[in-house]
């Protein structure tokens, strides 16, 4: 990870908020994100490069939006969250929070922090946001319609939040827990909320270092994916999010995992930029495509892996993994598709400059 560096976020809000302007908006009735031909899924890609959204039909891939956040060298998303047809996106060393409209592909309003890095971020109901401070170590609370841009209702975490993931009526902040030389201090640590009112509910160690993301599966359990060194293999720890206990740590996962997404059938999808994506069952905490076995797409006719940076699965199973790109080999960016049957790579398509999130859901 890039050292980010603290900055005043109003120094850069003006800035923000005219280029959001500089692109006619779409009107309400817009149908796009209804989907297309038979298939109502929308594939929402995270370009960090490009510093915008790119949503595109699975109905029709080449029907596409793009949201732009601005050209400022500041804005460094690396993560979004969704509810309803809302979008907040932490704008990484901008030390704010982009509140977007999906339905007419435009910019609301930004929230910003006084400086540092926004990174995680979570919808506590319709219209309350929570966005994690990396740099700060604190969690934030906004809301869409409150009087000003600032978010002033926080409180203090264990250092280096990068996640917040919310379930039963809690916010779950996980905390990478480092020091200013980004180093592992101790085992990663999930501090609980009340959304409402900030108040901590307890903490949990988890069973590894440097955990950044984590995912919510459909059994109402935690999974935390603690990264560790990069060097040694990941690791994947299961939390109950209401008694705070961390049930158990599987390992066994690539070294240098750096993200995890689960889909209603409760089959993670855990990526690296050095393996692709593995699969496996939370249900039986057993492989599905384990890491001899990796989704991924080749180099070349001398194999090797494209990596990933995360994967989701549409309905059908089918996983859409976003590839950064790597100009020094003439790899382009690319999202890649795999069969849901076979995990068979079944086709390609455009993927914007340097995407690090994708997810994919009905409006």
């Amino acid at each position: 990870m890039d050292k980010p560096y603290p900055l005043r976020a109003a120094a850069v809000l003006a800035a923000l908020a005219l280029a959001a302007c500089e692109k006619e908006p779409t009107t309400s009735e817009d149908r796009f994100l209804d989907g297309a031909r038979g298939n109502a899924e929308i594939g929402i890609v995270l370009n960090s490069l490009e510093r915008s959204l790119t949503l595109f039909q699975l109905g029709d891939p080449d029907e596409r939006r793009e949201i732009a956040f601005g050209a400022s060298s500041s804005v460094t998303p690396v993560s979004f969250s969704i509810r309803g047809e809302r979008a907040a996106v932490p704008l990484g060393n901008a030390a704010s929070v982009a509140l977007v409209d999906l339905r007419a592909q435009r910019i609301d309003r930004f929230f910003v922090m006084p400086q540092g890095n926004a990174t995680g971020s979570a919808f506590a109901d319709d219209t309350t946001v929570l966005a994690a401070n990396f740099l700060d170590d604190y969690v934030g609370r906004f809301t869409a319609g409150q009087a000003g841009e600032a978010i002033t209702q926080t409180v203090q975490v264990a250092p280096a939040p990068a996640d917040i993931e919310v379930a039963n009526g809690r916010a779950l902040v996980i905390s990478a827990n480092l020091n200013e030389s980004y180093v592992p201090i101790g085992n990663g640590i999930v501090t609980a909320l009340d959304p409402r009112t900030l108040a901590v509910l307890g903490t949990v160690q988890t069973g590894g270092t440097n955990p950044n993301v984590g995912a919510m599966g459909p059994d109402g359990l935690l999974y935390v994916l603690n990264t560790g060194d990069y060097v040694g293999p990941s690791s994947v720890t299961i939390i109950d999010p209401q008694t705070l206990q961390a049930v158990q740590t599987v390992g066994g996962f690539p070294a240098g995992a750096g993200s995890i997404t689960i889909d209603g059938r409760g089959m993670a999808y855990v990526s690296g930029y050095g393996f692709g994506t593995v699969v496996w069952n939370t249900a039986t905490r057993t492989f599905v495509r384990g890491p001899q076995a990796a989704l991924c797409a080749p180099v070349g006719p001398g194999g090797g892996c494209r990596g990933a940076y995360e994967a989701a699965a549409d309905e059908d199973g089918n996983v859409y993994q976003v590839f950064f790109g790597a100009p020094a080999q003439n790899l382009p960016p690319r999202i890649f598709i795999y069969d849901a049957d076979t995990f068979a790579l079944a086709d390609s398509l455009n993927a914007g400059q340097g995407p690090t999130a994708i997810d994919i859901r009905e409006f």
